[in-house]
């Protein structure tokens, strides 16, 4: 599924158009990004939780050229789903 047949889908299940739509997942993600930026989790009830994993910084070398490699500090977004999406999941 992409996010065209998802938008789809959400709109007729809403009963609005496809513009309200692509405003409230934008704002979704918007919500999403700036927790996942101050580290707290965000928890939608009955589907799941983003939860916001550090990783340090890391040095590596490069085994072709043999240079050393500074990568930066990332955030990872990880979802654990809920009880009531998992068990809907097994159950279709």
């Amino acid at each position: 599924m992409d996010y065209k047949q998802l938008r789809k889908i959400i709109a007729e299940d809403l009963d609005r158009p496809a513009a309200d739509i692509d405003a409230l997942i934008e704002g979704l993600s918007i919500i999403i990004r700036e927790s996942a930026s101050d580290m707290d989790s965000v928890a939608i009830p009955t589907f799941g939780t983003f939860v916001p994993k550090k990783l340090d910084e890391e040095i590596s070398v490069d085994l072709s050229t043999g240079k050393r490699m500074l990568f930066p500090p990332e955030i990872h977004l990880e979802f654990k789903p809920g009880g009531m999406l998992t068990k809907r999941l097994r159950n279709e």
